[in-house]
């Protein structure tokens, strides 16, 4: 079903206005009856430049020796404050922001509307505005095409009418065009950035030795059937026609810019010129067609049984929601098709990976720098991919973390003296890969290269891997490994860990303060032992088991300690027993194994995972509230899955503070502020809801709220690739098909998507299991006769 947001009302602000993007150019569509205003982004546009990082001089080898020795033996002497203290010679500085690009105004001469309405199609990713006066009746339409790579944006109206159009530009201005048949405009990107928690320095700075900052351009052209009346203004229209361009200087991740504001103008030029030479309706046709291409992949239906679906008023749903505290199915399946449309939108082949805004951002100094944060957020703007049947959105991911290799190389060899690479907390577009200043609780932690890797390995494990993306992997993965097995410490018992080391944000009481140094955590043992694993099964895969890394990993693996339980039945998060300072903190970081990890089915971790959670309590961050939602899926706990539900459909407004989440009015959600992870990871969320094949055997609708009780849901994928079809009624299976089926993607996926994926699998429902034969090609029914689990063709 193709799902719509639609407003009888024109937007109020950025966080009620609506998104388009082809993962390179993003726009926020602000639209009333007689103004639309496109706030636009390009992908590429980060202050800053790679002499960024160490603008102010690397740290030296022998410091960072010197430091580290230190703080490790403040550790082990049980002085984490003062060990904090030392680490901060290895600090520096911050990441590069992600930055606004122009603004393009569009203003009509027109009576008063006496019936407007403004819908973000999900299905043809395409925003239109009606708008009906006395005596004329107003459209517009607007999609950002892939397959062109420009924006096109239509004005009609019944009757002549006249247009301005403005474009500007928040950042430094270089150069300006204009004619009657369009405008170009170029400018300088700032050399510098600083994220807001830095008040001490300067919030932007255009100019600085030693950094070569971006220049940026736009490039607008139309055709219309009206006069113009000078550059900028057109009078007597009924149709009007506007393709825009943008480009930068950027020629890749940490690369230094290799091209002239002329190049880039050139390009984005010849973009909009080719489209323009297009009737409209043939833009439109291959903009939508890309665009199914990916979003008709998956469906997802949901329903009450009573009515069929509509597509829901925002406004006057969320309000319903909010007022009965109850859980509408219809705004689940929306945020569902929402968090997919959104992906497809922000990280496409050939662009930049989503960031914590995913392609959209308004602000010159955005919140944490609108960058990549490791520690939960990039990686969850990525947990549904696989499972949504988009493999290739994962490719950004996977070119930034072969920069991040690269760059991260030097660190790891200068900072800790190990071999292979590191990433840290944050990053930006010039791989960024040592630790930021500031608290030790973000900032020392060396472990967000190895949760990258292992995210990726989510796209072997669902099938889509092929040869070209195997070899590419397994660089990125044995070069993890290699820094982790020489990043690793013995302890007194023989097991082996890490120091020093830290619970992602977390702190804990001592009598010196709040501190966050510990030794070998919860969440570092578990990424290692994921991560070695993850080698063994990528070497075995490739026939490399006879590598020495391998041998290295195997040894290492099996003096890992796994997870451990508290005298009091919790998850231990720090190695040891400590009193955090937030009980109720929003990471939860030390339940990493059982999402997004691979899973644990022991009874007594369940039960103490749980016990985590509960102690936690429900209400936090947007983001933070679908890691949960995945949490308590993987616990098989449909009645806490609802209480979280509630949660995340709660209005949020422009301005709020405070950890709890909700969605602002055009469904972004709230950290708040707004970040994308939340609605990136809600996809995950049902997904594991409804089926889940962690644990080698796929577990039919293990999570479903009772509040969700008639639904069918089509294309989502398993491990190790089969495609699934499922469908319920009354809260109760009625049938699942499984399919080993071969797509011809041509991406990253190759063409042999989820091939080798048929055979026997254990299906599993309500506690009662079935062993079903899924042939190549061919599909495989399983029912519910409301006692038994049966195969079509089965006795």
């Amino acid at each position: 079903m193709a799902r719509s947001l639609t407003y009888s009302r024109p937007s109020d602000g950025w966080l009620d206005s609506l998104p388009l993007g082809n993962g390179h150019l993003g726009a926020m569509v602000e639209a009333g009856p007689e103004t639309v205003h496109l706030h636009l982004n390009d992908g590429t546009a980060w202050s800053g430049s790679t002499g960024s990082e160490h603008r102010r001089g690397a740290v030296t080898a022998q410091d960072a020796a010197a430091a580290l020795a230190a703080a490790r033996a403040r550790i082990a002497e049980g002085r984490p404050v003062d060990a904090e203290r030392e680490l901060r010679v290895l600090q520096s500085r911050y990441s590069q922001a992600y930055l606004p690009f122009a603004d393009l105004t569009i203003t009509v001469a027109s009576a008063a509307a006496t019936d407007f309405s403004r819908t973000l199609s999900l299905g043809d990713a395409t925003h239109s505005v009606i708008a009906t006066s006395a005596g004329n009746d107003l459209r517009y339409d607007t999609f950002i095409s892939a397959p062109d790579g420009v924006l096109v944006h239509r004005v009609r109206s019944t009757t002549p009418i006249r247009l301005t159009l403005d474009l500007r530009t928040p950042l430094r201005e270089t150069s300006r065009s204009a004619s009657p048949g369009g405008t170009a405009i170029g400018f300088d990107l700032p050399s510098d950035v600083a994220p807001g928690h830095e008040p001490d320095e300067p919030a932007l700075t255009w100019d600085l030795p030693g950094i070569d900052p971006l220049s940026g351009v736009v490039v607008a052209g139309w055709r219309h059937d009206g006069r113009a009346s000078g550059d900028a203004r057109v009078d007597g229209v009924t149709e009007l026609v506007l393709v825009l361009a943008t480009e930068t200087t950027f020629s890749g991740l940490a690369t230094r810019a290799g091209s002239t504001q002329a190049d880039a103008m050139r390009l984005a030029a010849k973009r909009v010129d080719a489209a323009l030479a297009s009737p409209f309706e043939d833009l439109l046709d291959r903009h939508i067609g890309a665009h199914r291409a990916l979003y008709d992949r998956v469906s997802l239906s949901l329903s009450l049984g009573a009515a069929s679906e509509v597509s829901p008023d925002p406004d006057v749903r969320l309000g319903e929601v909010a007022a009965d505290g109850g859980i509408d199915p219809g705004l689940v399946a929306l945020l569902f098709d929402y968090g997919r449309y959104l992906l497809i939108s922000s990280s496409r082949p050939g662009g930049l990976p989503a960031t914590l805004q995913g392609l959209w951002n308004n602000e010159l100094q955005p919140p944490w720098s609108s960058n990549y944060t490791l520690n939960i957020n990039t990686g969850m703007n990525y947990w549904a991919a696989e499972a949504l049947q988009l493999p290739e959105c994962h490719e950004p991911l996977l070119d930034l973390v072969e920069a991040l290799a690269a760059a991260g190389a030097d660190t790891a060899r200068r900072l800790y003296s190990c071999r292979g690479w590191v990433a840290h907390h944050n990053t930006d577009a010039w791989a960024f890969s040592s630790p930021t200043s500031g608290d030790a609780s973000w900032s020392q932690w060396p472990m967000g290269g190895i949760w990258l890797v292992l995210q990726l390995d989510e796209h072997r494990r669902f099938g889509a891997a092929d040869d070209r993306w195997l070899a590419r992997f397994w660089d990125v993965a044995t070069g993890a490994a290699a820094f982790a097995l020489d990043w690793l410490v013995e302890d007194e018992s023989g097991n082996l860990g890490t120091r020093p080391s830290t619970s992602p944000e977390n702190r804990f009481s001592t009598p010196d303060g709040p501190a966050s140094l510990v030794s070998a955590s919860a969440l570092d043992r578990a990424l290692l032992a994921d991560l070695f694993s993850t080698v063994e099964d990528l070497a075995a895969r490739l026939d490399r088991l006879d590598l020495p890394i391998v041998a290295e990993v195997l040894a290492a693996r099996s003096r890992i300690a796994g997870p451990r339980i508290t005298p009091s039945g919790e998850i231990e998060e720090w190695g040891t027993v400590l009193d955090e300072t937030d009980p109720q903190h929003r990471h939860v970081s030390h339940l990493y194994p059982l999402y997004p990890g691979r899973g644990t089915r022991a009874p007594a971790l369940e039960a103490a995972a749980s016990r985590s959670l509960d102690r936690r309590g429900d209400d936090s961050t947007g983001w933070s509230l679908v890691w949960k939602l995945c949490l308590r899926a993987r616990l098989r706990q449909p009645d806490r899955v609802a209480d979280l539900l509630r949660l995340v459909f709660r209005p949020s407004t422009e301005g709020a503070t405070g950890h709890a989440g909700g969605l602002y009015r055009n469904f972004f959600a709230a950290h708040p502020p707004f970040q994308i992870d939340g609605n990136l990871g809600f996809p995950a969320a049902v997904c594991e809801m409804l089926l889940q094949s962690h644990s080698g055997e796929i577990s039919l609708l293990p999570a479903l709220p009772v509040d969700l009780p008639e639904g069918t849901a089509t294309g989502l994928r398993v491990r190790p690739g089969l495609l699934v079809d499922v469908s319920w009624s009354a809260g109760t299976l009625v049938s699942a098909t499984l399919a080993s089926a071969i797509r011809d993607s041509g991406t990253l996926a190759s063409a042999t998507l989820a091939a080798g994926a048929a055979g026997e699998y254990r299906v599993v429902y309500r506690g009662t299991d079935i062993v079903v034969s899924v042939l190549p090609g061919e599909r495989a029914t399983v029912t519910w006769d409301g006692i038994v689990l049966r195969a079509a063709g089965a006795p």
